[in-house]
């Protein structure tokens, strides 16, 4: 598994964005408001791309996600709710945090820079999205776990976002090691590959 995982350019590529941004608070400590707005845009792109996966689900493992105490099923209408919940509840998180961004820490942001890591982030989503697609077209899902995955980004978002202006904690790497922990950690829970038979050498 671990050979596969270090093989797919979608993994690679979600680690060297990391590790660069990483590097550039590094040095350029006065911008780490900054990454604070393209981590908050990264969670968005992750729940859009989510928001249609789940949508485009194929195939659903019987009895892994509940909505008012039915199971969902396979139908064009449970999967359509499932995704419309998941979009307004998740949503509901990041437009307070954006609107918390824009109208409370007035903050000063390198909007090229942004872009560009919106751009990255977009690539690398496409990538994985295809990747799912490709197993799911033989594969059952687990719903409630594609379901509840993005909320691991909550945490460190509390913690980058507000830490700062209410607990006067300074912003350092941590915040930066913890992003890319929620991003590594949310490929590998994804990841097909770890349902996968092992390859005999």
């Amino acid at each position: 598994m671990l050979k596969r995982i270090l093989s797919d350019p979608a993994f690679l590529f979600l680690l060297a964005i990391n590790i660069y941004c990483i590097w550039y608070y590094q040095h350029n400590p006065g911008e780490f408001n900054t990454l604070v707005f393209l981590y908050w845009g990264q969670s968005v792109l992750i729940g859009l791309f989510n928001f249609v996966d789940i949508l485009t689900i194929k195939n659903i493992i019987p009895g892994s996600m509940e909505l008012n105490d039915r199971p969902v099923t396979n139908t064009s209408k449970a999967k359509g709710c499932a995704a419309s919940f998941f979009a307004v509840h998740y949503g509901f998180f990041h437009l307070a945090y954006g609107m918390f961004l824009l109208f409370y820490t007035k903050i000063k942001i390198d909007f090229n820079f942004v872009l560009i890591g919106l751009a990255a982030f977009s690539l690398n989503l496409i990538l994985e999205f295809i990747r799912h697609k490709q197993w799911q077209s033989a594969n059952a899902v687990n719903l409630g776990r594609m379901f509840f995955l993005p909320y691991l980004r909550i945490v460190p978002m509390h913690l980058m976002i507000l830490g700062p202006a209410f607990f006067h904690v300074s912003p350092s790497i941590i915040f930066l090691v913890l992003k890319t922990i929620a991003d590594v950690s949310m490929y590998l829970i994804a990841s097909p590959y770890k349902d996968l038979p092992r390859q005999k050498e």
